[in-house]
């Protein structure tokens, strides 16, 4: 995470409740739910979501991601993991380094994409454990509930971006293919494995206001409550610049509450609380998969 001097965070948070309906109609996290047309969205709470969030936490902690040999070994096991899902992953490559993504289609023929994405790659000689490997769990974990959405009126970009340390050059790069127009929303994840007060209160970064309402709303079904803040310098800000409507998650930078393992050498998987980090997912999965349903 590249991250600019902290701005004030506007002093506006939510809580939530486990037992809230999705805006939609949809499950409360813990039952799916149809509409009855042989549309399926899968709920929340699901058996692999431990497993996945800390698998690739630790595996991506395991070496450092900065030289050009480490970021190839992460875009190799995170190809791996989209194909294992199914998806088709690939390689957008840009002048000194190469974003993984892939592209979930609708099912009802729209053309209108969502873009979701964390990078992956480090500062030197840091694992980059919360920083950000747990963004990339959580984008991950959003193309597996995916899997299990049946019906999804938006096509849905999942995105790593590299180098994102040394000045969102993948983001920039990969911001630039797309089209403003075509897009309904971004949505990037950076280091959301850190809560040492226990409160499950995430930052929305520069949010517009539907992108605001949208997660207040998630918050209230999966039961965290959330701060709008004004903080830039990670890669939402990349597609931001050329007009698209973007926002970040993250732990609380700005409130405070933020790993101080960041692109130090000590930033490993046993710094990370996974609970919390599973948390960052399904907010990011409530959003998306309310934004794509018919």
């Amino acid at each position: 995470m590249t991250r600019f001097a902290p701005v004030l965070a506007a002093l506006f948070a939510c809580g939530g409740d486990d037992g809230a309906m999705n805006p939609d109609g949809g499950g409360d996290g813990s039952n799916g739910s149809g509409d009855g047309g042989g549309c399926m969205r899968p709920a929340l709470d699901q058996p692999w979501l431990s497993g996945l969030v800390s698998g690739v936490v630790t595996q991506l902690a395991s070496a450092p991601r900065y030289l050009t040999t480490e970021r190839q070994a992460a875009r190799t096991y995170l190809s791996n993991q989209l194909t294992q899902m199914g998806w088709t992953p690939q390689l957008h490559n840009y002048a000194t380094g190469a974003n993984v993504y892939a592209t979930i289609p609708s099912t009802t023929g729209a053309t209108k994409q969502i873009i979701v994405g964390a990078h992956y790659d480090t500062v030197q000689f840091s694992p980059g454990a919360s920083d950000n490997a747990t963004g990339c769990a959580a984008v991950m974990a959003l193309a597996r509930y995916l899997k299990d959405m049946t019906c999804r009126n938006a096509v849905i970009t999942i995105v790593f971006f590299d180098e994102e340390e040394a000045g969102l050059f993948g983001a920039r790069a990969f911001a630039q293919t797309l089209s403003p127009a075509n897009v309904l929303a971004v949505h990037t994840i950076d280091q959301v494995g850190w809560d040492s007060d226990n409160d499950k209160r995430f930052e929305i970064e520069l949010p517009t206001t539907t992108l605001e309402t949208e997660y207040r709303a998630a918050a209230s079904v999966v039961g965290v409550p959330v701060t709008r803040t004004s903080t830039q310098g990670t890669d939402h800000e990349a597609f931001r610049d050329l007009g698209f409507a973007a926002v970040g998650i993250s732990e609380e930078y700005v409130g405070g509450d933020t790993s101080p393992e960041r692109h130090k050498t000590t930033d490993t998987a046993n710094t990370v609380t996974f609970s919390y980090n599973e948390l960052a997912a399904k907010l990011a999965a409530q959003v998306v998969m309310t934004e794509a349903a018919p």
